[in-house]
């Protein structure tokens, strides 16, 4: 049962709240109204969150400095909980509340129907952090993950993203990364990392008695350490791998590698939907464009349809300094995540692609390479390493 906490010493927002629920919460709604001002946050922090809220709304009557400030209290010691300011928002309060941990600003004139908007996706977003952080906890959770990088749109840099991230990750883990290209049409990760490979997907496909040997052969390595399950050479080919046998595939090498990235084809596909049901965690790619945030959006309602709430949702924004009119809170409010990883525009990322270098191998101090090292960090450490140096291939 959902349980929301609104800080603040007078009722009237309270009363807004329940009427925009035509008094029918579904659960419960505490109203802490002592003055926060001057008291220690942590202990405003218990006394807020005593009986494991999901959600707590700061405002509208909280000083914003102070709100802030427990903002940050909450966000370091109860980062299950989903914080929100109720004040007039602004561009530069987005900012510094989004540093702060805050996922939601609410203009305290706002109507019943955004009110209820904004709080049920306030408390989604808190079961997504809740279940994210249970995942994360869980050492047999972590032990193999499956991590789809999927964007609903072409252009959006998945496939750099997927490509840097299994390099990134093989830093960490070397020999215990999988790189599995589920663009079976056009995908292009064997030019992306300069692999020339003997096999690909269809050839595993092919073999008779599938398991767990047999598509180990058919891998490409790389000398970063990780390694490739190519896309087939022809578009015709790919009738040949059907949503089950992909799935399958995925599976047997989760059994076999820490690390199984999928890099999915635009849209949500059969194949695509297959590797959904077998994912521990979604990276979910977008771009600065109204067209790709909208249909961002709808991939996420797509994956609440289906169900699939528990894997953790992690937001990569492409290309995030672009002036096309839009910015960062405008992205979260309509895609209803936060971002995770805000990639920059770099000149470096096309230049890597083309060289089949991703940028995170041939240039780990471009500001880009960081960005996106970043995403790597979610899943594992990486140890500092001497850029200059290049780990040997493996035979």
């Amino acid at each position: 049962m959902s349980r929301i906490v609104l800080a603040s010493q007078v009722d009237e927002f309270e009363v807004r709240i329940r009427a925009a629920y035509d008094n029918q919460l579904d659960g419960h709604l505490r109203r802490w109204g002592n003055d926060p001002e001057g008291f220690d946050a942590d202990q405003v922090t218990a006394e807020l969150t005593h009986d494991g809220p999901d959600v707590v709304a700061l405002g509208p009557d909280v000083e914003t400095e102070t709100a802030l400030r427990l903002a940050r209290t909450l966000d370091r010691d109860r980062p299950e909980v989903t914080v929100m300011l109720v004040t007039k928002p602004t561009g530069k309060l987005w900012e510094r509340a989004m540093k702060a941990g805050v996922s939601v600003i609410l203009s305290p004139e706002a109507e019943a129907d955004e009110i209820r908007e904004e709080l049920d996706r306030a408390l989604d977003g808190a079961e997504r952090r809740r279940d994210r952080l249970t995942t994360e906890a869980d050492p047999a959770s972590r032990a193999h993950r499956v991590i789809v990088v999927t964007a609903p749109k072409g252009g959006a840099g998945k496939s750099v993203v997927a490509t840097n991230l299994a390099v990134g990750l093989a830093q960490a883990a070397p020999e215990q990364v999988v790189l599995v290209d589920l663009d079976l049409q056009f995908g292009d990760v064997a030019g992306a990392l300069q692999m020339v490979p003997e096999h690909t997907i269809v050839d595993a496909v092919r073999s008779p008695g599938l398991d767990l040997t047999t598509v180990k052969v058919f891998l490409t390595s790389h000398p970063t350490g990780c390694y490739a399950l190519c896309a087939p050479e022809t578009p015709a080919d790919a009738d040949e791998v059907t949503p089950e046998l992909a799935a399958s595939i995925i599976d047997l090498l989760s059994q076999e590698f820490r690390y199984v990235v999928v890099d999915t084809s635009s849209g949500i596909g059969d194949h695509a939907l297959a590797a959904f049901e077998v994912a521990t965690d979604f990276v979910l790619v977008g771009a600065m464009d109204v067209a790709a945030v909208r249909a961002l959006r709808k991939q996420v309602d797509v994956l609440d349809q289906l169900g699939l709430v528990r894997p953790p949702r992690h937001f990569v924004l492409n290309r995030s300094d672009s002036r096309v009119g839009l910015n960062a809170p405008d992205v979260e409010a309509t895609v209803g995540l936060r971002i995770d990883v805000s990639v920059p525009s770099s000149r470096a990322i096309p230049v890597s692609f083309n060289q089949g270098a991703p940028v995170v191998q041939s240039d780990p101090r471009a500001p880009v390479a960081r960005e996106l090292m970043k995403l790597v960090e979610r899943f594992a450490h990486v140890p500092a390493t001497d850029p200059g140096r290049r780990r040997p291939r493996r035979r």
